[in-house]
């Protein structure tokens, strides 16, 4: 089988890009030759691109021709591109399917966290058009912008609901709001993957009293919940230690906030880290935590952590439910209730043996679950299911 996966911009060091690269090696051992499409950068790169792609559309038309697959898989076709070069799959009659890796398609701001910083309940509709949610330009003069940016996730949209045969989502969660918003039928759940440890990475817990977030250091991350729960965590377990890995916009303030909170002795900021030292990382804690305020579709991190056998504490919020047996290879707790975050981090870090068990768990559900062979198999099961159904 060949399919041919399209995507918006491969020169992005993002979740997408890797994912893909990933699957170029990974989809040949389930009987799947790849190839990835992504525009060159060139002179009509702008608005109208991002709006029509209709050169892009021919991009992909003639490839089509040239290559015949069987198959096209398209991703995230909304920064740099519309759905257009869908179109030609749908001249060629090539079957499609889309993953969709985020919530642009319900959400023209993209992040589902309202004006009043409360997750959305509703998803799309005619007010997002002058909103002014999580991830809209701010002000008066962005307003003509906002507007812009809904009209055109309107447009297209109804171009997906057109082209697109069958929508492939990471979480159940977001599979819903597909269905809900989109009105569209039989989305497949196939969860994201993580990769097996490196030799000398799966080890029992050693220090059950460290604790680890790994991602990007930005608002909707939530590490100001972590940070204010500390200090009850610390009056509790004095030998406790929170490492955070990663980089991004709120670093300086989170770095302000741990001195402000007398964290200093407590917190160590360890910046962006390379897989193999993240790896280490992961090794060495007892717990991970995910603090998130956004809703997370089917976070990496958490799998990751899982494949090293290390239970996670996490926002109960998106689709990270999903993923986290509460009690057995983790812990829920509210969004942004950094009170009854602290007091879970106390109730485990008094009990070692159940953090070895729970770590124990959650490297059971990730060899059941959540490792790139599943994944392979998943793929390749939707790719036979919607080429019979379309061929």
């Amino acid at each position: 089988m060949k399919v041919l996966h399209l995507t918006d911009d491969m020169g992005l060091i993002g979740g997408v890009q890797r994912y893909l690269s990933t699957l170029q090696t990974m989809l040949p051992n389930h009987g799947v030759e790849c190839r990835v499409w992504a525009p060159a950068p060139g002179p009509m790169d702008g608005a109208t691109s991002r709006w029509f792609g209709r050169r892009y559309r021919r991009q992909v038309g003639e490839l089509i021709r040239d290559w015949t697959p069987d198959v096209v898989h398209a991703h995230n076709l909304w920064m740099r591109l519309s759905p257009l070069p869908l179109q030609a799959a749908r001249e060629a009659g090539i079957p499609v399917i889309m993953t969709v890796h985020d919530y642009n398609w319900i959400c023209p701001r993209k992040w589902m966290i309202t004006e009043e910083d409360l997750p959305c309940e509703t998803g799309f509709g005619r007010r997002c058009a002058l909103s002014g949610c999580r991830g809209s330009r701010e002000g008066g003069r962005w307003m003509p912008y906002n507007a812009l940016r809904w009209l055109k996730t309107s447009f297209h949209r109804g171009m997906l609901i057109e082209w697109v045969d069958r929508f492939v989502t990471p979480s159940q969660h977001l599979g819903r709001w597909m269905e809900n918003s989109l009105g569209v039928k039989g989305v497949v759940h196939i969860p994201n993957f993580a990769e097996a440890p490196r030799a000398g990475n799966a080890r029992s817990v050693e220090h059950p009293e460290t604790l680890v977030f790994a991602g990007r250091l930005s608002r909707e991350k939530g590490v100001d919940v972590l940070l204010r729960s500390m200090p009850t965590v610390v009056s509790h377990h004095p030998g406790a230690r929170l490492i955070i890995a990663g980089d991004g916009p709120q670093l300086g303030d989170l770095v302000e906030m741990a001195a402000g909170l007398g964290l200093d002795e407590v917190v160590q900021f360890a910046g962006s880290l390379k897989p193999d030292a993240l790896g280490d990382l992961y090794a060495d804690a007892g717990l991970v935590v995910l603090p998130t305020l956004w809703m997370e579709n089917c976070p990496v991190s958490i799998l990751e952590a899982f494949a090293h056998g290390r239970a996670v504490v996490a926002t109960g919020i998106g689709g990270v439910p999903e993923l986290i047996d509460d009690g057995e290879t983790g812990a829920l707790f509210g969004r942004g209730d950094d009170r009854e975050l602290g007091d879970r981090l106390v109730e485990l870090l008094s009990n070692p043996d159940r953090i070895a068990t729970m770590g124990i768990n959650a490297k059971t559900s990730w060899s059941e679950e959540f490792t790139p062979a599943i994944h392979g198999r998943r793929l390749r099961a939707a790719y036979d299911a919607t080429a019979s159904e379309t061929g």
